[in-house]
């Protein structure tokens, strides 16, 4: 049986849970195969897998790497599984983490000017591996600042044109796609439909791309037949999974209801 769900967050990055936390849930939800596919780190994917072990689920090293294609200007983010070693993923995620903490520092300054205490000390606590924004808008819930995570602060403030709404510079896709396979993994495009990132797959298999996200909740019937077309064209793997990130998601997918197309259950193989 290959009940799989290859896009899973811990709290090493932005998720709600931890991993052992999502083992016991994936247990109850029938999931077979899993990967941890944390932002930009593979902190802890090794004691990840000592951990599905326990709860015989079988497991790959993942991560998720935020990128961006230049000549698109799209977003791009690529799934690595499998990776033997981590040298090349860990130079280039290492300073993703730096931008992203370093981002979030300057958008909890300016939360500061606007009326709401986020003490520097409270910040240095946040997240194992960096700070994310779902970091800061759970603190601000939890000390009564806001009321839920995904209210007027996010929409008003780190969103919609607000104060705090800007980002950091990526780096290439193509770049990255070559440190996943440089370190011996397999690079996935992850949810294209949601980012609208279809144009740059022609140029993400030249740099070596061997699969593309298929089962993803943002993807609806017409995503799934371009990713399939797209796939049968380039003979690449078709992958999938919930993108769980708990509670620290807008829109809460459902553990394992997304599950991986067979043809990834190659990933497991090698």
């Amino acid at each position: 049986m290959y009940a799989a769900d290859l896009h899973i967050h811990t709290d090493v990055s932005d998720c709600s849970m931890n991993a052992e936390e999502i083992l016991k849930l994936a247990l109850d939800k029938g999931i077979t195969h899993l990967a941890f596919t944390d932002h930009d780190t593979t902190d802890c994917a090794g004691e990840h897998l000592k951990l599905a072990e326990k709860y015989g689920i079988r497991a790959i090293p993942g991560v998720e790497m935020s990128a961006y294609d230049y000549k698109k200007k799209k977003k791009v983010h690529i799934l690595g599984y499998g990776y033997q070693t981590n040298r090349q993923i860990e130079a280039i995620g290492r300073e993703t983490l730096k931008k992203r903490t370093e981002n979030c520092l300057k958008q909890i300054e300016i939360l500061n000017t606007l009326g709401y205490h986020v003490p520097e000390e409270e910040a240095a606590r946040m997240g194992r591996t960096g700070v994310y924004k779902q970091h800061i808008l759970d603190y601000l819930v939890k000390t009564g600042q806001e009321e839920t995570m995904f209210g007027e602060v996010y929409h008003n403030i780190f969103k919609n044109n607000g104060p705090c709404d800007f980002d950091i510079t990526y780096p290439a896709a193509e770049d990255v796609i070559q440190a996943i396979k440089a370190d011996k993994g397999s690079a996935v495009l992850a949810h294209p439909g949601q980012q609208n990132n279809y144009s740059s797959i022609h140029r993400l298999t030249e740099a070596g791309l061997d699969g593309i996200e298929l089962n993803h909740p943002s993807h609806r019937k017409n995503d799934r037949i371009r990713v399939e077309e797209y796939c049968r064209t380039y003979q690449l793997i078709m992958t999938g999974g919930s993108d769980f990130h708990g509670s620290y998601e807008k829109t809460r997918t459902e553990l394992g209801g997304f599950p991986a197309h067979k043809s990834s259950e190659i990933l497991f193989l090698s």
